[in-house]
């Protein structure tokens, strides 16, 4: 019973939301954003070789915050759907297909965090 109660309750979780990831990074000492730029490039061409094409990206910097000096871009990545999120894991992380370009992000990258967060949409442009 507990079970049925546990899916019950996380089912609108998984039909109804998205998860969306943020990474809050620094530059290491002698990288810029023009070394991420063309990391992303590079990146784009593995991540285009994947079978799982579910993920988005973006590249934030930050025009206000309250402590500018904590982060250089936020890195921004969401997938349709919690079971996207772990077969894109595992073809990128577990199966290595992604090891040698994520080494090559944490060599120029001092992130202090990486945040999963959970994202439902509660409204939709109208333009």
């Amino acid at each position: 019973m507990k079970k049925i109660i546990f899916i019950i309750g996380f089912l609108p979780l998984t039909l109804f939301s998205a998860p969306v990831e943020f990474w809050s990074c620094k530059f290491a000492d002698g990288y810029n954003m023009e070394d991420l730029n063309n990391w992303v490039v590079k990146w784009n061409k593995v991540v285009d070789e994947l079978d799982d094409q579910s993920y988005s990206a973006y590249v934030m910097t930050p025009s206000f915050t309250s402590n500018l000096g904590n982060v250089d871009f936020v890195w921004a990545g969401s997938w349709s759907s919690y079971a996207t999120m772990g077969s894109g894991f595992q073809e990128y992380f577990a199966e290595g297909k992604g090891a040698e370009i994520h080494g090559e992000f944490e060599k120029m990258t001092n992130c202090s965090s990486h945040t999963l967060v959970d994202s439902r949409q509660v409204r939709e442009a109208s333009n």
